[in-house]
């Protein structure tokens, strides 16, 4: 009866050793397993430990998700396209792209992030140039622009090289999904992470020798629509524009040094009248370029902004008037479009087309190109 026992024992102890071992190895090979799959991602250009941060503990997923039409475009215009997706089980996800921008390409979709129309983004600030805002959540919220779980929140951040045998500049995309919501301002710093830690590395790795900004200890929220002020006190990217009849109120953010810039004009009512935008290096190339690439697809004489065209007071269907000006990191942009569509009595009323109204454009116009340039230290704009 005691051997019966012991052996009995001695099967059980065998067991529980077998079973420990068999975790133990398997453990040990999906650490390895997580630990190749994040050396790997994105060419090598992921720090292991900040992704592991930023989103968890689990196991990992990498994928792809550049669609095949993207990659066939950037190597047909010479770009270095490089992404990938990284989700964690039980925690967070990224998705990551890096872009050699020296030359600019249309069709490339998402790789130039500007905010959406219901949310300015913000600069980044901290030394860097970029953005940061978020992607509202199409679904599980009662309000789709709630801040909360499953909101991909976004940075981006353009990198200029120093002058050698690297490229001109880099562009570094992050869409990070966390279980915390960014409107925590301590959490806010955990989505730059990815994106600042990624840039240090491509820089490097792509001999770009960019001037890297500092740690991100704080980010501001990006602006909604509806958070308007009075026009007069704008201190921001609506600052030092006049108000006039009709035009009482902005909606802004700060200059910071970002690659793009957007300031809204609207009435007592909070109908929006005019859009402003400015746009830097990259974002100025690829906007510059699109305008082009539209005119000769369509063989048209439409007037639009173009190197032959640094400054016109409203194209020929009177939907924007722009100008340009020269900065260190190429030509910059800056474009108003009126907005107003108001109805009155069933009838709609289309944009300010008197000479009272062209005339306030022009001076809104000089009042926001003249200053985003020089806070930029570009050259001033050029005149119609």
């Amino acid at each position: 009866m005691r051997r019966i026992v012991l052996g009995a024992v001695a099967a059980v102890v065998a067991t529980a050793v077998a079973v420990a071992g068999y975790l133990l190895v398997h453990g040990d090979f999906q650490r390895w397993s997580d630990e190749a799959a994040l050396d790997g991602a994105c060419d090598g250009l992921l720090d292991r430990n900040v992704v592991r941060d930023v989103l968890g503990p689990g196991t990992v997923e990498v994928e792809d998700p550049i669609h095949a039409l993207d990659r066939k475009a950037a190597e047909a215009s010479g770009t270095d396209l490089v992404g990938c997706r990284v989700s964690v089980q039980d925690g967070g996800s990224a998705e990551i792209r890096v872009l050699d921008t020296t030359r600019a390409v249309q069709d490339l979709d998402n790789l130039y992030y500007r905010g959406t129309s219901d949310e300015l983004a913000v600069p980044v600030g901290h030394g860097w140039t970029g953005l940061f805002g978020a992607i509202p959540a199409r679904f599980g919220t009662e309000d789709p622009f709630e801040a909360g779980e499953d909101e991909e929140v976004t940075m981006s951040l353009v990198l200029r090289c120093a002058r050698g045998s690297g490229p001109e500049s880099l562009s570094v995309t992050v869409g990070t999904i966390l279980d915390e919501s960014p409107d925590d301002p301590a959490v806010r710093p955990e989505f730059a992470r990815i994106a600042t830690s990624t840039a240090a590395r491509v820089s490097k790795a792509r001999h770009c020798g960019a001037e890297l900004g500092k740690p991100v200890g704080s980010l501001d929220l990006p602006v909604r629509e509806d958070e308007y002020e009075p026009l007069g006190t704008a201190d921001g990217t609506c600052s030092g524009i006049p108000a006039a009849r009709g035009v009482t109120t902005a909606t802004e953010t700060a200059r910071g040094g970002a690659p793009h810039e957007m300031c809204r004009l609207g009435d007592a009512d909070r109908t929006t009248r005019y859009e402003l935008e400015a746009d830097y290096g990259p974002y100025a190339q690829e906007r510059l370029y699109g305008y082009e690439e539209h005119r000769r697809r369509l063989g048209s004489e439409e007037t639009a902004p173009g190197s032959d065209t640094p400054a016109h007071h409203r194209d020929r269907y009177g939907r924007m008037s722009w100008t340009t000006a020269m900065c260190a990191d190429g030509r910059a942009l800056f474009v108003l479009r009126p907005l107003d569509e108001r109805y009155e009595k069933g009838k709609r009323l289309g944009p300010p087309s008197g000479e009272a109204d062209l005339a306030y454009e022009r001076a809104v116009l000089k009042a926001f190109a003249e200053r985003s340039a020089k806070a930029r230290g570009c050259s001033a704009p050029a005149t119609s």
